[in-house]
């Protein structure tokens, strides 16, 4: 929540929150065991605050779903498998309900292999990386996974054009007493769905974050919207950005380059959004318990160096997250109120009778 100015505050219960997206995405179109896929993996975003890829994606969303972008009925199914290895279509349905399918197979193919790569093009945004190779790290094995961005918002290395996405990707370690070491990353500074909240909660954003369309450093985020996204570490998150790209779209003939279709801006146009999973079952190397205990060995490590000045605790990837969610598991998730009125909005469009309620914080 630090990377936003929330001027006025909604907390709603987790599970309030789910029970109101499933239904507004029922209502939508899609089917209930699907709309709760959706629902479940958006809350999950907003519950470890990561609001860019929540439930205010729901306008773009439920918009691709009445242009024809995305098909809220859409099947993936399997393409070609050969051995550990397997390429879906996700028949362009939701990303959700593409991805979690793409895991389920990829996890099973690494219990009867011992690792395995599963390939998806055909699909749609999905939310977060981590939300999937968590499934894994669920099932004691180690869970990687690449994706292309949908939209060319960033400019390679030298250039001024937007020509590559921020190509996100995650890992995802189990522990044994600590929570899931996660890393789950856009390789921009920040994520562009942190840029659209900024816009829709008329917060400014930090500086470097985005350039204009001029390629002047803005903290207008409707400037940097419409701008270009800076990459991390300069040279070294381009290179990550493209050879992303490289396994997740290249790879199975997924949209890449002058063929991407942008998420927000051609919500009437099908994306064939392309990802690539893969998942090592650590018990092919190690007893799982053995692995994990050297897992919270190395968190201890990394947890118990000196401190900066100013800082009181070290964290590892993905711990801050994990409080975030635990702390709203028991005291509801913070919304801004202009999320929680725009999602009300879908639902009354849509004919239904539930609403997103929760307590106003003072």
């Amino acid at each position: 929540m630090s990377d936003y100015t929330f001027h006025e505050k909604v907390v709603v219960k987790v599970q309030d929150a789910i029970d109101f997206e499933k239904n507004l995405y029922v209502a939508a179109g899609m089917r209930e065991e699907d709309a709760l896929v959706v629902a479940d993996h958006l809350v999950t975003a907003d519950a470890r605050g990561v609001y860019s890829h929540g439930i205010q994606r729901n306008s773009i969303y439920l918009k691709r779903f009445r242009e024809g972008g995305t098909d809220p009925k859409g099947v993936s199914r399997i393409i070609k498998e050969k051995k550990a290895t397997c390429l879906i279509d996700g028949g362009n349905s939701m990303g959700m309900v593409t991805g979690k399918f793409a895991m389920e197979k990829a996890i099973s193919l690494a219990k009867e292999y011992g690792t395995s790569t599963v390939s998806v093009t055909g699909s749609n945004h999905f939310g977060t990386c981590a939300y999937y190779v968590q499934m894994a790290a669920d099932q004691g094995m180690i869970g990687m996974m690449w994706t292309i961005n949908c939209g060319n918002i960033m400019a390679p290395w030298g250039g001024t054009e937007r020509q590559l996405g921020n190509n996100p990707f995650g890992i995802a370690i189990p522990c044994k007493r600590h929570p899931t070491v996660i890393l789950d990353s856009a390789t921009s500074v920040v994520a562009r769905g942190k840029i659209v909240v900024a816009m829709k909660t008329h917060s400014p954003i930090p500086e470097g974050w985005a350039l204009d369309k001029n390629g002047n450093p803005t903290t207008d985020a409707e400037e940097g919207y419409w701008g270009t996204v800076l990459p991390f570490g300069g040279y070294k998150g381009y290179g990550l950005t493209f050879t992303n790209a490289c396994l997740a779209a290249i790879l199975n003939n997924s949209a890449f380059g002058p063929s991407i279709v942008d998420f927000y801006e051609e919500p009437g146009k099908i994306q064939n959004n392309g990802y690539l999973f893969q998942v090592i079952d650590i018990d092919s190397f190690d007893d799982v318990d053995a692995f994990e205990k050297r897992m919270d060995d190395a968190v201890d490590f990394i947890k118990g160096g000196k401190k900066a000045d100013g800082v009181d605790e070290i964290f590892v990837p993905g711990e801050i997250e994990y409080n975030a969610r635990k702390k709203a598991l028991s005291e509801g998730i913070v919304y801004p109120v202009e999320i929680v009125e725009e999602s009300n909005g879908f639902a009354e469009d849509l004919g239904i009778t539930d609403r997103l309620i929760g307590e106003k914080e003072v």
